[in-house]
């Protein structure tokens, strides 16, 4: 069974015009600076569930509270991205400037840790991903593996034990943030039964939309 997300991270729905979004992020810094109600502590675990108010665009960003100050009634947050998420903040100030972003219909996603077991041709490396989806995953590369190019064919083996949902599987794409690199994976053919089973346990869990 995947794991519930991590105790003590605070769920908040901020919606914000296009040119607050672009004001709120910073990008030299990779910094993005959202409202909250109530104050946060130093290094709170945040999950920001940003709505493009007008375009109707959304997406979960976690991280971590690095700095926060009180304006009226607000108090404003200073939200350090998991690298991971970096990218789909910055997709979404796209939206918010008004850029051409080309959205494709897919599954439901959610932002939820899963150990997966990648096997290339060095043997299997341990990995987890930071989001799933009926269809695929996003996986957080790490180990000694090489990152694979675009369309490569991948097996992976998600889950544990008797209940492990293994697949045959193509890379879709590649992002680097930082030092760290994530993966997306899609599923071509495999244990369709026991992801479904395991999908359905993320989702209980409270796992966030990606």
């Amino acid at each position: 069974m995947p794991p519930p997300p991590p105790a003590g991270v605070t769920v908040v729905d901020v919606p914000l015009r296009p040119d607050e979004l672009v004001a709120a992020w910073r990008p030299e810094s990779r910094r993005l600076v959202v409202p909250m109600q109530a104050p946060p502590r130093l290094q709170q675990r945040l999950a920001a569930r940003l709505t493009l108010l007008g375009p109707g665009v959304a997406a979960t960003i976690t991280g971590r509270v690095v700095s926060a100050s009180r304006h009226g009634t607000l108090h404003s947050v200073e939200l350090a991205p998991d690298d991971a998420r970096v990218a789909a903040v910055e997709r979404l100030v796209s939206v918010a400037r008004g850029e051409k972003v080309r959205y494709q219909q897919r599954a439901p996603r959610f932002l939820a840790t899963v150990p997966v077991v990648v096997y290339g041709p060095g043997g299997p490396n341990f990995m987890t991903t930071f989001s799933v989806s009926e269809n695929g995953c996003g996986v957080a590369w790490s180990g000694p593996a090489p990152v694979p190019p675009v369309g490569a064919p991948i097996d992976v083996r998600l889950g544990a034990g008797s209940k492990a949902a293994a697949f045959r599987s193509v890379v879709c794409w590649t992002a680097q943030a930082g030092r760290s690199a994530t993966v997306g994976v899609r599923f071509l053919a495999g244990a369709k039964a026991a992801w479904t089973l395991m999908l359905g346990d993320v989702r209980r869990s409270g796992a966030p939309p990606a």
